[in-house]
């Protein structure tokens, strides 16, 4: 029976036939896909997912030859849909799921070409293995197999309830204002990107053909693919281990097979949601799985999501040529901080500070740090290796529940030794990015007894040195007995004491005889963690990591214990990575008044970062200083740049450079900018006085503002609520 145009099934539209077959003729890339389905529906059989896919696709491409994709549909169907087995674990139910989906899509397809008797017990095995899948459990599949399955038989009473569960089951995946996943790094790329989460990923993407335009424009969903490929991964293109991230290998945004055959559709369609989650993932395609003139499976799904429908007429292509890694950015629940020049070997740290929405995956992390540099994971969050699965090598242990559930496998902060309580935090609450000095601010108050404000700031490569990060903690606790204790996990096997309480050195490398961290380049890439803020005393514990694919190791970490001053402790860490051509900096502890800190030198260049309570006036040489943060550069002894968190910085005698404000900013500013002194502040509505030689007007975000008060060498402004971009300019 030929159907009416327009009604090849339910899912499936035969007006776009003619559409799709015209697209293997003019383009390149859909003739390959085309090829691809014919070579594999001709192998005979293989694995469900290829000869469902390929032969319902080549049925429509090479329709002359359909009897025998037909003949070849029906076999597997007979073979593997009606004997395959649905459990209750993740392995029978959420991983076998991806047959059904490609079952429903080929039937939908060849409906017309059965007989009733033959088509109905299709149906009766299709429906039998899609309502065992499970539900309340990896909701996702269950209910996505479902609403297919009605959508295919035509039950719109039933579709609709089943489209209600899947909505709120795939929203558990992201966060709804940001798109950050909740259930970790590793598992949000693979999930997302696998083949054999199909039903999962790729069942948004049948709904937009069928006509439901609410998964494209979906800002959670649309973030999710931006954070993804931008950020959720290194520049290098590997995960920054959060929740239940397997680990570096096993876990990465993109299904690849035979080097450059790309199985799973996600990583090139990435356009259908945002031009950045494109650009992005092209970088990661290019870059990270080194794949630049990839071919896409010839999938009945893949071509109908890059080729979309007739009515729409917007077919989709890639190319790598495209590739842009992803710059620096501040989500609500995540923040990563960039090297602002394009590389692999870019510096990156993050911090996860999730508002809510948690899941299973979730681990006790709020406020932790991942960090990567020159081609390697340098600093490291605990991973997974399956749901209660412990984990001993060379005599060392990490149980599931130290993995899972206890944040010392973090690197955060803890009070007194006790683990969070709570997976949530406050987000990231304040920042700023796009300059040489880059910043945030997380908050938490749920996961401890107390408050906890992480603040890192990037200083980037500039001025011909190389980059680093400071993290400033400024903690209150509830009680006056509690101790904080921060964390710190390199991604290497031994943590080498340059000096006892200051200063530790870890080489990212496989000690002799072992098996892991899993390497990526031959840079000798290391990490410097200086203890700017003296500890009351620090341990060296082991641990176990990257045990699931291999390259599992025994490891140090660092534990460092801070004593609270009137139930406060402010504590500031220098993190310095290097490798075999970027020389850590030399660093110094520094304590001026109840400031302390570090200078960090590097040639003719010296930092000065201190961190305090904020509360009192602060010197050191010819700089005045208050605030909870001070971080300035010099150059051959000149002022270059600054940041602090606080209200007051003045540098020099005579004409000053700097500012007052009437209540706590955040600013950076670069002094000696060919564009004149500007920068950027965070401000809560307040007064602010700039100081220069000869300055007289404001302009903020590229508009001048009034001016309450000019002098010969400062100005006062009223600054508004909100992050600004400012200059600070003479009069010609």
């Amino acid at each position: 029976m030929i159907p009416f145009q327009g009604f090849s099934g339910n899912i499936i539209d035969t007006t776009d036939y003619s559409y799709w077959r015209q697209l293997a003729k003019t383009s390149e890339m859909f003739r390959a896909m085309k090829a691809n389905a014919i070579t594999v529906a001709n192998q005979g059989d293989g694995e469900t997912r290829d000869v469902l896919g390929a032969n319902a696709l080549a049925y429509i491409l090479d329709s002359a030859n359909k009897s025998k994709y037909i003949h070849a549909i029906k076999s597997k169907f007979e073979t593997r849909i009606r004997t395959m087995k649905i459990g209750n674990g993740a392995a029978s139910s959420s991983v076998p799921s991806h047959e059904l989906f490609y079952a429903v899509l080929a039937l939908d397809v060849i409906r017309y070409d059965l007989n009733s008797v033959v088509l109905k017990e299709y149906e009766s095995w299709l429906e039998a293995k899609t309502m065992a899948l499970v539900i309340g459990k990896w909701d996702p599949h269950g209910w996505a197999m479902r609403m297919l399955y009605y959508k295919y038989m035509g039950d719109e009473v039933k579709f609709q309830e089943a489209k209600k569960e899947f909505d709120i089951g795939i929203a558990e995946h992201y966060m709804p204002n940001d798109g950050v996943s909740p259930a970790g790094n590793g598992y949000c790329v693979q999930r997302w990107n696998s083949i054999e989460r199909a039903v999962k990923n790729t069942t948004p993407d049948i709904m937009e053909y069928m006509g439901y335009h609410e998964y494209y424009t979906n800002p959670g969903i649309v973030g999710l693919k931006e954070f993804m490929y931008g950020y959720a991964v290194a520049p290098f293109g590997r995960i920054l281990l959060y929740g239940d991230s397997r680990d570096t290998e096993a876990q990465k945004p993109w299904d690849i097979e035979d080097g450059a055959i790309i199985l799973s559709p996600h990583i090139v369609s990435a356009a259908r949601y945002s031009p950045e989650a494109y650009k992005y993932a092209m970088w990661v395609l290019r870059e990270g799985a080194g794949v630049s003139e990839g071919v896409l499976k010839g999938h009945l799904s893949n071509y109908l999501i890059m080729a979309g429908t007739a009515k729409n007429n917007n077919p989709l292509e890639f190319n790598t040529g495209d590739a842009v890694m992803a710059p620096s950015r501040l989500f609500e629940n995540y923040a990563a901080l960039i090297t602002n020049e394009e590389s692999t070997e870019a510096l990156y740290m993050s911090m996860l500070n999730l508002k809510g929405n948690t899941e299973y995956h979730t681990n006790y992390e709020t406020n932790a740090l991942a960090m990567a540099g020159y081609g390697e994971i340098l600093l490291r969050n605990a991973g997974y290796d399956g749901p209660n699965n412990d984990v001993t090598i060379d005599g060392v242990t990490a149980t599931f529940n130290f993995i899972h559930s206890n944040s010392e496998s973090a690197n955060t902060l803890m009070i007194g030794g006790k683990r969070h309580a709570s997976k949530v935090g406050d987000g990231i609450i304040e920042g700023f990015v796009g300059q040489d000095m880059e910043y945030f601010r997380g908050s938490s108050s749920d996961a401890i007894a107390g408050t906890h404000f992480r603040d890192v700031v990037f200083v980037q490569p500039s001025n011909g040195v190389n980059g680093y990060y400071i993290v400033m903690d400024h903690v209150t606790t509830d009680t006056t007995k509690d101790n904080v204790n921060v964390v710190w996990h390199p991604n290497a096997a031994t943590l080498n004491t340059l000096k006892d309480d200051t200063k530790y050195f870890s080489e990212i490398k496989i000690e002799k005889g072992k098996k892991g961290p899993r390497l990526y380049t031959e840079n000798e890439a290391t990490l410097t963690t200086f203890l700017g803020t003296p500890p009351a005393s620090v341990k060296i514990k082991k641990t176990v990591n990257q045990a699931r694919s291999g390259y599992g190791y025994a490891a140090d970490y660092l534990y460092a214990n801070y004593n609270t001053v009137n139930k406060q402790a402010n504590i500031l860490t220098v993190l310095f990575p290097g490798d075999n051509t970027h020389k850590p900096g030399d660093l110094k502890r520094i304590a001026v008044g109840e400031y302390t800190g570090s200078e960090i030198f590097q040639e003719n260049i010296v930092d000065v970062a201190l961190i305090s309570g904020g509360t009192t006036l602060g010197t050191n040489k010819t700089e005045s200083f208050q605030g909870e943060n001070i971080v300035y550069r010099k150059l051959a002894g000149k002022l270059v740049s600054y940041f602090v968190k606080g209200s007051l910085f003045k540098s020099g005698v005579g004409n000053q450079i700097g500012f007052k404000s009437d209540d706590s900013v955040a600013l950076y500013m670069n002094t000696v900018s060919s564009n004149g002194i500007s920068g950027k502040i965070v401000s809560s509505g307040t007064h602010v006085t700039f100081y220069g030689s000869g300055i007289s007007f404001v302009k903020l975000d590229d508009k001048e503002i009034t001016v309450d008060h000019v002098e010969p060498n400062s100005v006062r402004v009223k600054i508004p609520e909100g992050t600004f971009k400012f200059e600070i300019l003479k009069r010609l």
